[in-house]
């Protein structure tokens, strides 16, 4: 495409992502005339890093399995868990549109795993089974979904990769189109509709600090390229509110990267395994001050995330013994071995052994004391009989055999939280409470928090990206329901 020379289309598309990548195949199915921007090289955003997991009720999927299911049980279980600080429009807007949006995969080809629909215990368990993923390994269910999207995007829809958006075009109030950069310079592109589907904010640590100051410490658990980029020109054209963003919840297991600090390592390869229905525990969850402030076998994910928000820069160190590597499942995951443990552990640069508890805290930042007056009273309470103070059940013997080892994870910010208030079409909301008009937003730019509240209900970031992003595309063709 030529330097700044303005272009036209149907639909201008910004963000090649998960709401991006479905607005695009419905837009080659309505035969659109579109325009992708994406300013990364590859087309997936998030779904080359995401474990791909989407939810949805009245599925033909559900039918055939004999589960009875519909939307408002969807909505009033997304509601239950996110404590009722979801905004209730659009989490509507996204569970009547969920079920149409996996029977739409369902036609392109999408290869569900033989026990979809089920119930999933990483987060707050559903009333139904109604969480989907993708056949095969389930760290890589994103690109499961991407290579459908892929397989499936009309030839005739024009993908500009290498461009970064940089600006709305804007007449008498209404986006008439795009500004983008790109490897020969700027471009514009007109469109009676601009779908923004960017992402996130979470990897630009100015912005994470400027939009949630209360959460400077949290480790970025996303791709690099989430950089808040519409959310910046949103707020600089119409200053539109930032809505839910205190409503953080964070990651737990996650393990900074030594190689890039304030940085997670990916959760599909190296992570503490924090839920107990995967992995009964048989190590400590200690603070800073080496306190222990969660049982460690609790079912809740809502209840151990929210612990972790009262404890000091979000940090958990998990500590074990030699007998628990000898006898019980692998801390670390997903898919590591007793072997795998031991060699990095060897290798020392997250995952620390020493000869005594002291020499252990030393390395994990941990107060030495604590960490020996905390272990000293669990151990003496499991050898009485007494009941955990904290309520843990599963105790399968003392932490007191050397040697000792020990990981430091942080609350990580997977998600962004927050995003731009939007009305019922999806169009954003001015500082004043006037909608823009030509402009719609979806995928992760509207923000983890609005779909789930102060919790993570399952599938509520990559189901609503997919299912709104075909929504608005069927919108801009005349052809949507649930107007």
């Amino acid at each position: 495409m030529p330097s700044r020379s303005p272009e036209r289309a149907d639909l201008v598309i910004v963000g090649g992502g998960t709401a991006g990548l479905a607005a695009a195949v419905t837009a080659g199915e309505l035969g659109l005339r579109a325009i992708v921007i994406e300013k990364t090289e590859r087309l997936g955003g998030q779904l080359l890093w995401s474990f791909g997991q989407f939810s949805a009720a009245g599925t033909r999927r559900q039918r055939s399995h004999g589960i009875a299911d519909h939307p408002d049980d969807h909505y009033a279980d997304v509601m239950r868990i996110g404590g009722q600080k979801a905004t209730p429009h659009l989490v509507r807007l996204a569970v009547d549109q969920a079920g149409p949006m996996v029977d739409w995969l369902e036609g392109l080809g999408f290869p569900f795993a033989p026990e979809c629909p089920a119930l999933v215990h990483g987060h707050e368990v559903y009333g139904r089974p109604r969480t989907y993923w993708g056949k095969g390994p389930r760290t890589q269910g994103g690109r499961v979904i991407l290579g459908t999207l892929l397989a499936h995007l009309d030839p005739g829809i024009c993908v500009m990769l290498g461009h970064r958006f940089t600006d709305l075009l804007v007449d008498g109030g209404t986006v008439r189109g795009v500004r983008a950069e790109g490897p020969q310079g700027p471009v514009e592109i007109e469109a009676p509709t601009t779908l923004l589907t960017t992402g996130g904010y979470a990897a630009n640590r100015d912005l994470l600090a400027q939009l949630q100051p209360r959460w400077p410490s949290a480790l970025v658990g996303c791709l690099d390229h989430a950089t808040g980029d519409a959310h910046e020109v949103l707020q600089r054209r119409f200053a539109t509110p930032l809505v839910l963003g205190d409503l953080y919840v964070p990651t737990m297991g996650m393990i900074e990267d030594p190689e890039r600090p304030g940085f997670g390592l990916r959760l599909a390869e190296s992570r503490v395994i924090v839920d107990a229905n995967a992995r009964p525990p048989w190590e400590l969850w200690v603070n800073r001050r080496g306190e222990r402030f969660v049982a460690e076998d609790t079912r809740s994910p809502h209840h151990r995330e929210h612990r972790l928000l009262e404890q000091p820069d979000l940090v958990m160190a998990a500590v074990w013994d030699q007998r628990a590597v000898d006898r019980g499942p692998a801390v670390i995951g997903p898919e590591w071995s007793r072997d795998d443990e031991l060699a990095e552990a060897d290798r020392g640069r997250w995952l620390h052994r020493a000869d005594s508890l002291e020499e252990l805290a030393a390395r994990l930042r941990v107060d030495p004391a604590g960490l020996r007056a905390t272990t000293e009273a669990y151990n003496q309470a499991l050898r009485e009989g007494r009941d955990d103070p904290l309520g843990r059940s599963h105790r399968p013997g003392p932490v007191d055999a050397p040697p000792f080892y020990g990981a430091v994870t942080r609350g990580g910010m997977l998600l962004t939280r927050g995003g731009p208030s939007v009305d019922a079409r999806l169009r954003p909301v001015t500082a004043g409470g006037e909608r823009v008009d030509g402009v719609r937003v979806a995928g992760e730019l509207l923000g983890m928090s609005q779909f789930s509240g102060d919790a993570f209900a399952g599938g509520m970031s990559v189901g609503p990206a997919l299912a709104l992003g075909r929504w608005l595309v069927q919108e801009a063709a005349g052809g949507a329901v649930g107007r």
